[in-house]
């Protein structure tokens, strides 16, 4: 099977420069959890498509705009996140939910600010929508609604993401290599026996099957009976978890965000944000899953397993840094396709739903 994307696609400024408009700026893409947004101004920072973006809660009502005051371009917000009105703190504007300028301090200085200039002083505003718990952006007028752009995975994407509990790791790592070469890493087992042989190998994961849903893809697969003996014990105490899964599940929410889980016990949302052609800001949440509140037993079994899943997760993602930036130093100097075999259809896939917003060369 030929691989889609030649080498310049992993090393190209251009091609880059052309993502960020192209693809992050058509799609829905998943900035994080609504869990830091439940207030009133609460707000939180991010970065899509290469524009800096803030997504603020007004009286329970979501907005989300380009993080940039339309009187003399100061950041409105500057904290990743955070609970603020959302006011300049250069000069003081305050804008509403629609991005309008509605307190303008010294307003009679000003020439005109009749209402059809303070219409084209609002802010630029982008799309959002939720499913569960994570929330989207979109700038894109023509792209469908989120359940549409998610199709077939949304049922399992909010199933997943309301079954998060307490979150308990921050992990984020800079990878010196392209953001394509760290999400198709995710996407294939065929590495795991090599690169992770004490951590991820482990699990005894065998093939699996793989899951299509639109743009996106999914990996469901048994663990090892030692291992599932281990975890039968675990979940003998979380049998009220809310979501359920056999063994290791793993979800890409095309094009820069995966969710994967071990049998509904702990959830982990990886995040690829591409920094430049040759450099992604990995980001990775491990929650504990929900149980009720009178499951005590459920609760310390659940701990040991959140602890169990942030080491877990902590190496085998720094496997995963070492491999993916030596694949970038070869990658510029590649020729030719590479090949793919059966175990990287994810991959074949990913590509291929790429190509519809990159054009190919």
């Amino acid at each position: 099977m030929r691989n889609h994307l030649k080498p310049y696609y992993y090393t190209s400024a251009d091609i880059f420069a052309e993502e960020q408009v192209h693809l992050f700026q058509k799609t829905w893409v998943c900035v994080g959890s609504s869990d830091n947004l439940e207030n009133h101004n609460d707000f939180l920072c991010c970065k899509v498509g290469g524009k800096a973006l803030v997504v603020q809660n007004f009286d329970g009502e979501l907005a989300v705009f380009e993080n940039v005051c339309s009187h003399r371009f100061n950041q409105l917000q500057c904290q990743e996140a955070g609970n603020r009105p959302l006011v300049c703190g250069y000069h003081g504007w305050k804008f509403n939910h629609e991005g309008t300028p509605t307190a303008i301090p010294s307003r009679p200085r000003f020439d005109d600010l009749r209402e059809e200039v303070l219409n084209r002083l609002r802010l630029r505003k982008w799309r959002v929508e939720c499913c569960g718990k994570l929330v989207f952006v979109c700038k894109s007028a023509e792209a469908g609604t989120l359940r549409e752009f998610l199709g077939g995975s949304y049922d399992t994407i909010e199933a997943m993401a309301n079954a998060c509990g307490t979150l308990v790791d921050d992990n984020r790592l800079s990878i010196k290599a392209n953001w394509k070469i760290t999400v198709e890493n995710t996407l294939e087992s065929y590495h795991v026996s090599f690169i992770h042989p004490k951590t991820f190998a482990a699990l005894g994961v065998s093939e699996g099957e793989f899951g299509w849903q639109d743009s996106h893809s999914s990996w469901e697969t048994a663990l090892s009976p030692s291992v599932t003996s281990r975890m039968n014990r675990f979940m003998a105490l979380v049998d009220d978890r809310p979501a359920k899964f056999p063994g290791y599940f793993h979800q890409l929410v095309f094009p820069n965000i995966t969710l994967a889980t071990t049998c509904g016990t702990t959830f982990s949302i990886q995040f690829f944000e591409p920094l430049g052609e040759r450099e992604t800001l990995f980001r990775s949440l491990v929650f504990e899953s929900t149980v009720d509140e009178g499951n005590e037993s459920g609760q310390q079994a659940l701990e040991v397993l959140g602890k169990m899943a942030v080491d877990f997760n902590r190496k085998v993602f720094l496997e995963d840094k070492v491999v993916c930036e030596s694949v970038q130093v070869g990658v510029t100097s590649a020729e030719g396709d590479g090949i793919l075999s059966d175990e990287e259809l994810r991959v074949s896939r990913f590509q291929q739903e790429y190509l519809k917003y990159v054009c190919q060369r």
